[in-house]
C-alpha cells in the first residue's frame, strides 16, 4: 500500500470510472464523473476522534462548496480491519445526526473486505460496495432525491447490481479491482 496520497486518488477515481460507471453500479455517478464534481480526500490516521474531525471537516466543506457534489473519504489505513472500519460508520452516522446533518447528508461505505452478511467472501455480489480502499462516501441527500425522482425503478438497482456482478464472476471483477492500483502520476 503506498502513502501518496495523490497515487490513491487515482486509484479510487480509476475503480469509480473503471468498475462503479462501467458496470453503472451508481447509475448517478457518471455525470459527476465527468463534471468534476467528486471531492476526494485521503486521511492518515486510525485514530477515531480525529478520524471523526476529519469527517465533520467534510460536511463543512459540502456546506460551503455547491461545486462538490459529493465526497469520497478514503482512509487507506482501515483496509486490515473490515469491524473496525463498521465502527467508524456507526461513529459517523452519529456524528451526522448530532451535528443536524441528517436529511442534508447520507453516508454510503465500500471497503477492500466488504461482505454482505449472507454472503462468503468469494462471493461477487459483495463488489457492489468492494473498493481499492475503505471509503466513506459522504452524499448530499437533496441531490439524491433528485435524481432519484427521474430514474426508473431506483429500488430496483441493490439487486441489479447484485445479479451483474455474480454474472461477470468472482474472478473477472476482483481482476478488474487490483487492475485500479495500476496508476502513475503524470
Amino acid at each position: 500500500m503506498t502513502d501518496n496520497h495523490e497515487i490513491i486518488k487515482l486509484q479510487t477515481l480509476k475503480w469509480v470510472k473503471e468498475i462503479i460507471v462501467k458496470y453503472n453500479i451508481c447509475p448517478f455517478a457518471k455525470k459527476e464523473l465527468e463534471r468534476k464534481s467528486i471531492h476526494c480526500t485521503v486521511l492518515d490516521g486510525t485514530n477515531l476522534t480525529e478520524l471523526l474531525e476529519h469527517v465533520n471537516a467534510e460536511f463543512i466543506r459540502l456546506d460551503t462548496n455547491e461545486d462538490i457534489a459529493t465526497t469520497l473519504v478514503v482512509i487507506p489505513k482501515l483496509s486490515g480491519n473490515f469491524d473496525d472500519f463498521l465502527d467508524l460508520i456507526d461513529y459517523a452516522n452519529d456524528l451526522l445526526e448530532m451535528q443536524d446533518y441528517e436529511g442534508v447528508y447520507q453516508l454510503a461505505h465500500m471497503h477492500p473486505k466488504y461482505r454482505f452478511d449472507d454472503t462468503t467472501m468469494q462471493d461477487a455480489a459483495n463488489f457492489t460496495n468492494r473498493s481499492p480502499y475503505p471509503i466513506l462516501h459522504i452524499i448530499r441527500e437533496d441531490e439524491m432525491a433528485r435524481v432519484l425522482r427521474v430514474f426508473p425503478n431506483p429500488e430496483a438497482i441493490p439487486e441489479r447490481n447484485i445479479e451483474l456482478l455474480r454474472k461477470k464472476g468472482f474472478a473477472e471483477i476482483k481482476a478488474e479491482l487490483e487492475a485500479c492500483f495500476d496508476v502513475k502520476i503524470k
